[in-house]
C-alpha cells in the first residue's frame, strides 16, 4: 500500500475528530498527514516524510494554541446575544407587591409585563422604580426620585 493513503487515512481520522470537538484539537496533526502525502507523491522516503510530518505538526500545533485559539476565544466571548429581556434595562416601572430585601420577594410591571424585583431596600407597593439590572428571572430595581 502507498504511504500518501496511509497520510490521507490518518488525516481523515483527525479531521473527523476536530469535526466533532470544533476545539481545534487535531488540526495540526491533519496538517502534518497532509505534508506527508504530498512528500510521498513526490518520492521522498518514509523517514523524511515522518520527519516533516512531525515538524509540520508541531509548529502548527504551536501556532494554533498560541496565536489562533485565543482569537477564537476572544471572538467567543464577544458574542454576546441580546434578548428582549434586556430592553428593560432603564425603563420604568410601578412596585405591585412589596419589595423586602431580607425575604428577597416583590414584583415590580413594567411594560405590561411582571416581574419578579429585588432591591437593597424595602419599597412599597404604588412606588415608581427605574429597572437597573437582570439578575436571573428578577429585576433589580432602584427608586425613582421625583424631586
Amino acid at each position: 500500500m502507498d504511504m500518501w493513503i496511509i497520510w490521507l487515512i490518518l488525516m481523515t481520522c483527525a479531521i473527523v475528530v476536530e469535526a466533532a470537538t470544533l476545539g481545534l484539537t487535531t488540526v495540526w496533526l491533519a496538517v502534518g498527514c497532509l505534508a506527508a502525502a504530498v512528500l510521498d507523491l513526490l518520492g521522498k522516503s518514509v523517514a523524511t516524510q515522518i520527519t516533516v510530518m512531525m515538524i509540520t505538526t508541531v509548529v502548527t500545533f504551536v501556532i494554533c494554541i498560541i496565536w489562533i485559539k485565543p482569537r477564537f476565544d476572544n471572538m467567543a466571548k464577544q458574542r454576546k446575544e441580546a434578548t428582549n429581556a434586556d430592553r428593560l434595562i432603564g425603563q420604568e416601572g410601578v412596585v405591585i407587591k412589596d419589595i423586602d430585601p431580607i425575604e428577597g420577594k416583590g414584583q415590580v410591571k413594567v411594560g405590561g409585563q411582571v416581574w419578579s424585583a429585588k432591591s437593597p431596600i424595602p419599597i412599597v407597593e404604588g412606588t415608581k422604580v427605574r429597572i437597573r439590572a437582570l439578575e436571573g428571572v428578577k429585576v433589580k430595581v432602584e427608586v425613582i426620585d421625583n424631586k
